[in-house]
């Protein structure tokens, strides 16, 4: 047994019942790490989300790949021939082309042609020869072509990136929400023990002292420290169960540095209870449905995969068509142009000049008609899986709200249920003062009670959880 310590009679001891309700709880903490604060954390520093944010720096610099596909672009080419101590030739090409839209490609180039054997239509004026002109797809490659598809699927990959990016932390967030609100349960049921074991202490002790003076039985010290002991262990699992949840939710909070923060730097939690969502009215599920199906970033990124699929069928499209290319150069005489006297109006353009035409068709164009194919079927697999992926959303949100119907309805009973258990351990209580109970039933009253209020934090926990399952579900948790 303990040792003695001086205490007032029994009859004179009043049993405070001071156990904590949520809302007592709330009152005395100091400073809150709520869910707002907590997710800030998440999205600001945690490596996973710090990565998602990437997926637009990533995207970008695919954009501007694709935009580097109508850079103008300077080039020179240079050959040489010389054997037996004769030159037989020595060629000299230097440019600039511009591809622009709609297959034009613009070109200017500069020639020098010096030598014993050069070929005859090579042969230019001595001072050399500028040119300026264009080649233009007036066939395949007029309405788009790989480098407008290129763009086009480099302004898709900007969103898909902001889909991606809200996809990962939508996730991230949820299974963070889970492990916070874990650690605000193992929080406040820790604090519920510790009053416990602290009004067990009391007991024992007041019926200790009744014992020493005559007015107890020593069975009732005994049932009274069997109880202090049954605290102790109940305390003992409670704080096993924060330092679990502290681990976990330590995964989850890391510094602007990049280091994970220790349990140590974790302030008080959020009360369980404070402005939780009500589903109610007859048009939630609808329009909470509405918004999975407007936001929710799996379905965005299906909608711009097809949106990428488009613009691959597009290009396949215009595959089927003959290659007809058109290419025209003006001619000069050194670095002038027009050389030729006499010929002025649109007649000057038809001299003076290097053009041609090249034309190509693949007979059965079995190539492209296979590609073309094959993209239809990868659209109509996506749509498909499209399809499926909003029907389980949707599920999703309406298995949700039951969900949150059915713990509101039972968070309610156990409110009313741990009042009422409180009622009855307050008037057991009075009942032994006066002599007409016993520890035992003071004991059992205190345990429902116990049981209850655990309970009803326990579904308060489950409510925020599926709260938040509810709010991944709709997509909108990374917003």
């Amino acid at each position: 047994m303990p040792n003695k310590v001086v205490q007032p009679r029994l009859k004179h001891l009043v049993f405070p019942i001071l156990f904590f309700s949520v809302g007592l709880l709330a009152a005395q903490q100091t400073h809150w790490m709520g869910w707002a604060e907590f997710r800030s954390q998440v999205l600001l520093h945690h490596p996973l989300s710090r990565q998602a944010d990437l997926y637009r720096d990533q995207a970008e610099a695919g954009l501007l790949r694709a935009k580097g596909g109508f850079d103008p672009k300077a080039y020179a080419d240079f050959s040489t021939k010389a054997f037996g101590k004769k030159n037989y030739f020595r060629y000299t090409e230097t440019g600039i082309k511009w591809p622009t839209w709609l297959g034009l490609e613009l070109k200017g180039n500069y020639n020098l042609a010096t030598g014993e054997f050069l070929n005859p239509e090579s042969k230019i004026p001595k001072n050399g020869q500028i040119a300026a002109g264009f080649n233009w797809t007036l066939g395949q490659g007029l309405f788009f072509d790989d480098r407008r598809a290129g763009l086009e699927q480099g302004r898709i990959g900007l969103l898909k990136a902001a889909a991606e990016r809200n996809a990962v932390v939508n996730d991230l967030l949820l299974d963070a929400a889970k492990a916070y609100w874990n650690w605000v349960l193992a929080d406040y049921q820790i604090r519920i023990f510790q009053d416990a074991l602290r009004q067990a202490q009391i007991r024992y002790e007041g019926l200790r002292e009744s014992y020493r003076q005559g007015d107890k039985p020593a069975i009732d010290t005994l049932e009274a420290f069997i109880q202090v002991q049954n605290r102790r262990l109940d305390l003992q699992f409670a704080e096993m169960e924060r330092q679990n949840a502290t681990l976990e939710i330590g995964t989850y909070l890391w510094s602007a540095d990049g280091f994970p923060m220790r349990p140590v730097d974790f302030p008080a939690a959020q009360d369980l209870s404070a402005g939780l969502f009500n589903p109610a009215g007859p048009g939630a599920a609808d329009s909470l449905i509405q918004t999975a199906k407007a936001r929710h970033p799996a379905l965005l990124q299906y909608a711009l995969k097809l949106k990428e699929l488009d613009v691959e069928r597009r290009l396949k499209l215009e595959e089927k068509k003959p290659i007809l290319d058109f290419h025209y150069q003006l001619l000069g005489n050194g670095w002038q142009f027009f050389p030729t006297a006499g010929i002025d109006g649109v007649g000057i353009l038809g001299n003076d000049i290097k053009w041609g035409i090249q034309f190509s068709y693949p007979l059965l164009n079995r190539k492209a008609r296979g590609d073309l194919q094959s993209t239809r079927i990868k659209i109509a697999q996506t749509d498909f899986s499209w399809q499926q992926k909003r029907l389980e959303i949707e599920n999703k949100v309406r298995q949700y709200l039951n969900e949150l119907d059915a713990l509101a309805g039972q968070i309610a009973t156990f409110r009313d249920i741990s009042a009422n258990y409180r009622i009855l351990l307050e008037a057991e209580n009075e009942k032994f003062r006066f002599g007409e109970s016993s520890v035992f039933l003071i004991n059992t009253r205190e345990q429902r009670w116990l049981e209850a209020q655990i309970k009803y934090l326990k579904l308060l926990c489950a409510y925020r959880k599926t709260e938040a399952g509810l709010w991944w579900a709709t997509g909108t948790l990374a917003e």
